[in-house]
């Protein structure tokens, strides 16, 4: 199995919940901010904050908020509300983990995209990392 690399950038938890992903089959890095640096990752999970810095990206990017009023219509992009409500990253943690269903809303993703991050979720799923692989996807209109 090919190793997935994966770069989160911010300091948001509901950022940072995402390291709870990692698995045997996948190097994580988290940073605070861009930092310049070579973006050779399969994947780079982020907020509307650091977009602007990570332009010259054109692999797939998570544009993770906390709600749907900050979507992203770049290309390979998708947008992945968190909605939950929670008191501590505690909680945070353990909704992320048994989340029943994701929906990314996308305006443009290559197939080979939309097939990496279904195999993502699923391969998640097989090492117990969430608790749901189904995926649902919401074209922006």
């Amino acid at each position: 199995m090919k190793i997935i690399s994966v770069l989160i950038i911010g300091t948001s938890d509901s950022l940072k919940v995402f390291r709870f992903l990692k698995h045997y089959h996948m190097t994580l890095d988290i940073i605070d901010e861009y930092d310049g640096r070579e973006l050779e990752y399969n994947l780079i999970i982020t907020s509307n904050t650091f977009l602007d810095s990570i332009s010259h990206y054109d692999g797939l990017i998570f544009n993770v908020s906390m709600n749907s009023n900050d979507f992203s219509v770049r290309k390979n992009l998708v947008n992945l509300v968190f909605n939950f409500k929670y008191n501590d990253e505690d909680e945070l943690i353990q909704l992320f983990i048994n989340n029943p269903k994701w929906n990314f809303y996308y305006d443009s993703v290559d197939k080979s995209k939309v097939k990496f991050i279904y195999e993502l979720f699923a391969t998640c799923n097989t090492y117990h990392k969430i608790y749901s692989k189904e995926i649902k996807f919401h074209k922006i209109e």
